[in-house]
């Protein structure tokens, strides 16, 4: 009988354990104040004034974005993300003819791999319960096809940078793109930016399922 209640109690905390974790590390969360930069809760800007404030990407729906294990890594050693800064518009200067980037705001955390790990857990529970999961069809690509579509028809490499292939830096890197975002979350911010950021400048077009999946399962592979 001793045995039995040890392994039902021995399960019930493995089952609470997520819990626990998520709870440790909305507390972190908060501790480290990173909602002072970050809007943990939405809604997203809806007027050009609050974009303008903005000082950080918005994580109130990182678990429909994110890859977990790609936010672990990220949150102890923060990397460059978007070179021209979160808005290029507050980032730049204009020296004679051209803008040139000055220190754009960098994120300071650096969590030890635990409390990265709680913080993770906590931020893959805020999720955007309209966005369609299962969409994303992994299958074989062309990369020159992809990016024709991409960088001549879309001119995505405007304001993307292609990895190897250079491109603009008002928006965050396709780098490693593959690692850090859910495919699923791709298909749908390029399908309509607008639903997940009103006045993000990305235009929305009227792309067929085939060219969507052409592109995000380019976009996957671009995970170094």
């Amino acid at each position: 009988m001793t045995r039995i209640l040890a392994l039902a109690v021995s399960a019930l905390m493995t089952m609470a354990a997520p819990a626990a974790m998520a709870a440790d590390g909305k507390a972190l969360v908060k501790s480290n104040k990173c909602g002072s930069c970050h809007q943990m809760a939405g809604p997203a800007a809806k007027t050009i004034a609050q974009v303008l404030k903005r000082k950080a990407p918005d994580l109130f729906y990182a678990g429909s974005k994110f890859k977990k294990d790609w936010l672990v890594e990220y949150i102890q050693k923060p990397t460059t993300l978007r070179p021209g800064g979160v808005v290029y518009l507050n980032s730049i200067s204009v020296e004679g003819e051209a803008d040139v980037v000055k220190n754009p705001p960098k994120c300071a955390s650096k969590l030890s791999g635990g409390d990265a790990a709680a913080v993770a857990d906590y931020l893959m529970t805020l999720k955007d319960a309209s966005m369609k999961t299962g969409v994303f069809k992994k299958m074989k690509v062309k990369k020159a096809k992809a990016r024709v579509v991409m960088m001549k028809d879309e001119a995505c490499n405007a304001c993307h940078k292609f990895p190897k292939k250079g491109g603009g830096i008002s928006c965050p890197t396709f780098e490693g793109i593959g690692a850090r975002l859910n495919p699923d979350w791709m298909y749908s911010f390029i399908q309509n930016p607008q639903h997940w950021d009103p006045k993000v400048w990305m235009a929305k077009r009227e792309f067929d399922d085939a060219t969507l999946q052409l592109m995000v399962n380019y976009l996957v592979k671009l995970n170094k």
